[in-house]
């Protein structure tokens, strides 16, 4: 049985950088000199005790709306922290969870992924040891133009141009831009988007250029001013490294030790960060692929070659898109079309983590028997679309305009002239169409960035990261698609005292997943100040690449052996589901069952809490009844009345602390009484 939810809130960090994957995700290095930054309610510290709680008191903090168990604060940044005769300024919103004991200090997280991701929304204690929390502040914040930091949002212009590319079909040539009246249209896109985008958002266009990483950055440094501390340690994640690497060129003497986890290498351009995207987002399907073959399960409903089977399916796709009937919670059937492009989607999304990747294959070992649903399930989670009317619902806690912003204000896409960049980005495409051929398209990314108004027009140099004197922990993954593993161990060869703990496979961004390295590594150091005897270790994670493959459940009850095993199996298939298996239980959630009927879940009092009707996870056993998912005890439990085959009630219990697992009731006119 898998059940993943005893912590209740991640699986780990990679839950949060979802929007990292189609684009040049390598912010610049600003060489400009900051002014002190204003803030309010003053320049100088507000803390003369070295008193969290005391100072959030003088910010007039708050608990935060969103998260009551973090106290934010507001402080007021200049809008250009490298122009002091600019007075415009702009809210910048920080979230804090006072150190438990005795404090050493801030642990600042640059968490948001993306960029866009919101920070306080995701902020969660449950991935530290108790000692970081006993000692440290832990900080999470909401950067510019995101979340609760004066946002800015395109929200209608980033929908009708997402959906166009999700459900657009190519039917001239190869898939990809390859004729001139493609490659006119893909300009003319990426052009409107632009264009009506700048317009929703209501800014002068002239004052994107103030959001990009080197103003968050002074974001940051500003409320070290605020809270008066001499120095803090800095956590980055994924394009958050980009936040954390860029503070520790402009303030290395503020730094009491840096962690990049899923690292960026910042000397690169967008157009090389984009390649290098492609290329690790191929490599790592390749490596799921095989590792399904080495999977006796897996390879038993692939037929031993998934690589045959995903590239059968793109191949078909690519000629005629597939259309499949969608099952809504209602009992409706909608009709839907499945594109090329919706599948490289889910596919890239699905790479992020070890659990995703199982779950991609046996959608795709779904596919392979004709049925898209799980796969279509796989791509309104992933892309945030409604399952009735395909329309695009967004993620509240992600800005995709801050995604564009950020990535086309920070970094080059070539250099030149808006026409000249516009056609390196097209013969780059080409080039790569075909020579990464599963997973390829970041390259594009240069479109939108031509017509930003932020955007630089020249190539952008940078030096390289050295962060003297400050210990820094690279943490990487050989299999990370989004910060593919040669830029973080490049990073790390630079690094004046560097360390860095990286594992053979596994996932993008390696902290807080409960593995004892690197947590245990990192939290001997923030703790005791014990750093690593070795300057590089292999962290050894099971499993590595894929969770062990949990195959298809079964089309008819007949051929399960009796009903404990059915009731089994329905508790392993919920936990797979992708509505449950993304869910952060805030709100009610309903799903069709497989085979008819629905299934709705949510927060209850102790934990989780079910309803379901007419629900058939297998053909001619139909479930009706109630349920919950208690977090403090570990049990799992379903009241069920049952139809179909046969009839009866059957009260199911799973004790995910004990491993037992028990059925009683009546079934079919008789007394059932099973325990495993």
């Amino acid at each position: 049985m898998i059940r993943k939810r005893l912590s209740t809130i991640l699986v780990g960090l990679g839950l949060f950088i979802m929007a990292c994957a189609f684009g040049g995700l390598i912010p610049s290095l600003s060489t400009e000199t900051p002014t002190v930054a204003t803030v309010v309610p003053a320049t100088q510290s507000v803390s003369q005790t070295g008193d969290m709680a005391a100072t959030l008191n003088q910010l007039g903090g708050q608990p935060c709306a969103e998260n009551p168990d973090f106290t934010c604060v507001t402080i007021q940044v200049p809008l250009n922290h490298f122009d002091t005769s600019n007075q415009e300024t702009v809210d910048v919103v920080f979230a804090v969870q006072p150190a438990l004991g005795e404090r050493y200090g801030m642990f600042v997280q640059a968490f948001p992924g993306g960029p866009g991701g919101e920070g306080i929304s995701n902020a969660t204690t449950s991935f530290f040891s108790d000692g970081i929390l006993e000692h440290y502040d832990i900080v999470f914040f909401d950067q510019r133009g995101v979340g609760l930091s004066d946002p800015l949002a395109c929200p209608s212009a980033y929908a009708d141009n997402f959906l166009d590319y999700l459900n657009e079909t190519d039917q001239a040539g190869i898939e990809g831009y390859d004729t001139p009246e493609e490659q006119q249209a893909a300009i003319d896109s990426a052009r409107a988007f632009v264009e009506t985008c700048v317009a929703e958002m209501g800014i002068d266009p002239t004052k994107l250029n103030f959001y990009g990483t080197n103003q968050v950055a002074e974001d940051l440094e500003s409320f070290r001013l605020t809270v008066g501390d001499e120095k803090f340690w800095l956590y980055g994640v994924s394009y958050g490294t980009a936040v954390a690497q860029t503070y520790a060129v402009a303030h290395p003497e503020r730094l009491a030790g840096l962690i990049l986890d899923g690292t960026i290498d910042m000397t690169l351009t967008g157009e090389e960060g984009a390649l290098a995207q492609e290329k690790a987002f191929n490599d790592v399907l390749v490596a799921v692929l095989q590792a399904c073959d080495q999977d006796e399960a897996c390879a038993a409903e692939m037929g031993g070659d998934a690589l045959s089977v995903y590239d059968n399916l793109a191949a078909q796709v690519s000629e005629t898109p597939i259309y499949y009937e969608l099952p809504l919670p209602t009992g409706e059937k909608v009709n839907r079309t499945f594109t090329f492009n919706q599948l490289e989607f889910t596919a890239a999304y699905q790479m992020y983590s070890i659990g995703g990747r199982m779950l991609f294959l046996r959608a795709l070992a779904a596919a392979k028997q004709g049925d898209m649903v799980p796969m279509a399930r796989l791509l309104h989670e992933q892309a945030s679309l409604d399952p009735a009317t395909g329309a695009y619902l967004g993620d509240p806690t992600f800005s995709d305009t801050m995604f564009y912003s950020v990535n086309c204000t920070d970094d080059s896409y070539y250099g030149g002239t808006q026409d000249e960049r516009i056609a390196q980005v097209i013969e780059e495409g080409q080039n790569s169409n075909g020579t990464v051929p599963r997973l390829d398209g970041s390259i594009y990314t240069g479109l939108s960035c031509a017509f930003w108004p932020s955007a630089p027009k020249q190539v952008i140099d940078r030096e390289p990261l050295v962060a003297e004197n400050i210990p820094t922990f690279v943490l990487n993954a050989t299999l990370d698609p989004a910060t593919p593993f040669q830029q973080g161990k490049s990073v790390f060869e630079r690094l004046d005292n560097g360390y860095h703990l990286y594992v053979e496979g596994g996932p993008h961004s390696i902290f807080g997943y409960g593995e004892t390295c690197p947590d245990d590594t990192i939290t001997r150091f923030m703790v005791n100040g014990e750093l690593p005897t070795q300057r590089e270790i292999v962290c050894s994670w099971d499993p590595a690449i894929i969770n062990d493959y949990v195959p298809l459940m079964p089309e008819d009850v007949s051929a399960f052996a009796d009903p404990l095993e059915i009731f089994s199996a329905i508790d392993t298939e919920l936990s797979l589901q992708p509505e449950y298996y993304y869910s952060y239980f805030t709100e009610d959630t309903t799903f069709a069952c497989p085979y008819g009927g629905s299934f709705t879940f949510g927060p209850g009092d102790a934990g989780e809490a079910y309803r379901f009707k007419d629900c058939a996870f297998t053909n001619g056993f139909v479930m009706t009844g109630t349920g919950s998912f208690d977090y403090s005890s570990g049990i799992f439990k379903l009241e069920a009345q049952i139809s179909g085959e046969k009839s009866g009630a059957l009260t199911y219990t799973n004790n995910y602390r004990s491993g037992a697992i028990s059925l009683s009731g009546e079934y079919g006119g008789e007394a059932i009484d099973l325990q495993r």
